[in-house]
């Protein structure tokens, strides 16, 4: 009975489609850039106004804030946007009266308190994808900025087990499921010793600290964010202001998606689906149906599988946070952040094996060569139409024989027979006990040899780029005169062909580009 009711509560909520989550955190990483610069100058000009001493002029009841009113309307309808560098137009039109879709005035005022809460929205997102925190932890971050490291006050830099890098953690109130509240990390990201980089939630603090200051003031809060209570424009007394909440973050998160994500052009199907269809609730509600726990497995899902096709900021903060997740010893020291990616970690050993069950997905390595032997048992056990009852099926299948993989840039590990592990097996470490690789000496000449080892279409960049790269010097080496010199480097390139092979990847357009390269190199 607990195996099954665990199963339904972990392995029923996905993490997002990459359809979604592409979009969605690329959207919100670049709305932290041009946007947010020029939202936080139009506050800066609004606040220089209510700063502002009445005049002798402006002195009556009441008239003060009338009169800073009209300036602030002013100040709004006279600012031009940044231009957008690849279409050379305003990212924005200029801030005047309009009517939206259902018929309403909207005034300059009140679109501005939008975009305002639209860059909040973006930061929350890009918070909680890029560190798997709840979103109750999210509305618990502090406050403030430490004058000596430049960094916010909950932010601290540890140095990785090598030394040779920093990691960034973010200490948090957690609450949820506690008796008393109390500080935790969350991973951040990682950086090389001495670099000036800030992971993506970093930088996401330091804007918030700076965009709601005002307002935090007003609430006398020493928490980072906060929600207006007031209906229209932004709060100019402490009464507009108060204490944010889960469901009001989570509303704005949705609203940020629903305003300036467009889902319209996406296919009804994602391209590992575990039901038919998946993507269109997402396309019918314009996102508002998202969940902030799936941005904890969104977190997960590319921590442990980086995907090449997201934007090089966003995929090199993921990269990083994969890094220091072994590097600093980070595996079971935060089960906070490891549920996550346990969970998603277990809901992509189903999806592997819902995919090979019904055909829509090829496997290699010795251990992808096993599980193809052994597909008539597969389907039997998952089914083979698919859809929602065979993806419960898979779940269970997990769930019951404690089956998972482990992910890398390069392949997946999945240690049915521990002691056969040959990461394990050259640093001395082999055991029976052995539940997950030996990132120490694990690397792609090792994992393609070992029993464990599994790759499908997801890694196929990699063994691309890796042919392409091997084949191309080995050639080079070969009309130099130095093959033999050069035969491990063939070799690589022979072994990343079979596998890309055995996938189903294009070999001809593959040696096509190889055959480029010399006539290049020769000319």
């Amino acid at each position: 009975m607990a195996r099954e009711v665990t199963a339904r509560a972990d392995g029923y909520t996905m993490p997002l489609p990459d359809e979604i989550a592409i979009p969605v955190l690329n959207r919100a990483a670049d709305f932290l850039g041009q946007p947010t610069d020029d939202v936080l100058r139009l506050q800066a000009q609004c606040d220089a106004i209510n700063d502002r001493e009445p005049t002798d002029h402006h002195t009556g009841p009441g008239t003060s804030e009338v009169y800073k009113k009209e300036l602030r309307g002013e100040a709004l309808k006279a600012f031009i946007f940044s231009r957008n560098p690849q279409t050379g137009e305003p990212w924005h039109d200029r801030l005047e009266i309009i009517t939206n879709e259902r018929g309403e005035l909207i005034y300059p005022a009140q679109r501005f308190r939008q975009l305002l809460l639209a860059v909040r929205n973006a930061a929350a997102i890009t918070i909680q994808a890029g560190t798997g925190m709840r979103i109750s932890e999210i509305c618990g971050l502090p406050a403030g900025m430490d004058d000596q490291s430049g960094l916010p006050r909950c932010v601290r830099v540890v140095p990785s087990f090598t030394g040779l890098n920093e990691i960034f953690l973010i200490r948090t109130v957690i609450s949820k499921m506690e008796d008393t509240p109390r500080e935790v990390d969350w991973l951040a990201g990682m950086r090389p010793k001495g670099a000036s980089d800030l992971p993506l939630p970093v930088r996401a603090i330091i804007i918030l600290d700076q965009l709601l200051a005002r307002y935090r003031q007003m609430l006398r809060s020493d928490r980072l964010l906060v929600q207006f209570t007031n209906l229209r424009g932004l709060p100019v007394r402490s009464a507009s202001v108060a204490q944010i909440r889960s469901m009001s973050l989570l509303k704005g998160m949705r609203d940020f998606v629903e305003e300036w994500v467009d889902f319209t052009s996406l296919p009804n199907q994602s391209e590992h689906p575990a039901e038919d269809n998946d993507l269109v609730p997402y396309k019918n509600t314009n996102g508002r149906c998202i969940r902030s726990h799936q941005f904890r497995k969104f977190y997960a899902n590319f921590a442990l599988s980086v995907d090449p096709r997201l934007l090089p900021a966003v995929q090199m903060h993921f990269h990083h946070i994969s890094q220091a997740m072994t590097e600093g010893h980070y595996w079971g020291t935060n089960l906070l952040q490891i549920e996550p990616l346990s969970t998603t970690q277990r809901q992509h050993t189903a999806l592997l094996l819902y995919e090979l069950a019904t055909g829509k997905t090829l496997v290699s390595g010795r251990m992808g060569d096993q599980l193809q032997a052994s597909i008539e048992e597969l389907r039997t056990k998952i089914g083979v139409r698919g859809g929602g009852e065979g993806w419960r099926n898979a779940i269970s299948l997990v769930f019951e024989y404690d089956i998972r993989l482990w992910f890398a840039p390069h392949g997946k590990c999945l240690p049915l027979v521990p002691q056969a592990m040959r990461c394990h097996q050259l640093a001395g470490t082999s055991s029976w006990l052995n539940k997950e690789p030996n990132y120490e000496t694990r690397e792609p000449g090792v994992c393609a040899g070992c029993p464990s080892f599994v790759i499908d279409s997801k890694h196929r960049t990699f063994w691309e780029d890796r042919f392409l790269a091997n084949m191309t010097a080995f050639r080079a080496a070969v009309r130099a005169g130095n093959g033999d010199t050069f035969r491990v480097i063939g070799d690589r390139a022979a072994q990343a062909r079979a596998l890309l092979v055995a996938i189903g990847a294009d070999i001809g357009a593959l040696e096509a580009r190889v055959d480029m390269e010399a006539v290049d190199g020769r000319e």
